[in-house]
């Protein structure tokens, strides 16, 4: 016991020794508030021209998966999933293996939680949802919504999906949707199988 109360009394005296002073504390924490930067749209007499948002260097890339080709404007609809009043009934950007290989990668790490690998909806999440499991993506009513429909379903999330368009570029969405299309189409595997017997345990029937 005596050890012990040693123990303590030099761990509050070793504590006391290192921690600074109660005014240098404040000080430094009003430091952390008014740090030396610029705030966006402020006038900055760093750069020459006089602003603090400055254009990109020439020939640098952007982060978007697919920017527009030659400065060109997003197609109609690209950015909302409906143009004239009305769902997109296709993907408005062109679709390859590479896009869909982009997809599955995000697929993976949005969607595959609750939908399952394979998009059965046996995701390691789905024994934790009450009521209905995540559905299927293979099946309708899932994979009968029109592109257009399941990019405002990603962006603004539905029931209990969270939204995703805070995390996803509008590219990336749609490289999403071009992979949960081509599901029926993708080689099965370990992790796809496992995903279809989980779904299926979770019903009762086979997906």
């Amino acid at each position: 016991m005596t050890r012990l109360r040693f123990g303590i009394a030099l761990a509050v005296v070793v504590a006391s020794c290192g921690r600074p002073p109660e005014g240098r504390e404040r000080r430094d924490f009003e430091r952390m508030r008014q740090q030396q930067r610029y705030d966006a749209y402020e006038a900055s007499r760093f750069f020459s021209n006089g602003a603090v948002v400055q254009a990109p260097p020439a020939h640098t890339i952007a982060r978007d998966l697919f920017p527009p080709s030659g400065g060109s404007p997003a197609p109609l609809g690209f950015l909302t999933g409906s143009a004239n009043g009305a769902d997109l009934d296709a993907i408005p950007m062109p679709i390859d293996d590479r896009v869909r290989s982009l997809g599955a990668g995000q697929f993976a790490i949005s969607c595959a939680p609750c939908h399952g690998a394979g998009g059965y909806g046996g995701g390691v999440m789905a024994p934790n949802m009450p009521g209905k499991r995540p559905p299927s993506l293979r099946v309708a009513p899932a994979s009968a919504l029109s592109p257009g429909m399941m990019f405002k379903v990603i962006t603004e999330g539905f029931g209990r999906m969270p939204a995703y368009g805070w995390q996803m570029p509008p590219a990336a969405r749609w490289a999403v949707i071009a992979y949960v299309k081509s599901l029926p189409e993708q080689p099965t595997s370990t992790a796809t199988i496992a995903d279809s017997v989980h779904a299926a345990s979770q019903t009762g029937a086979r997906p």
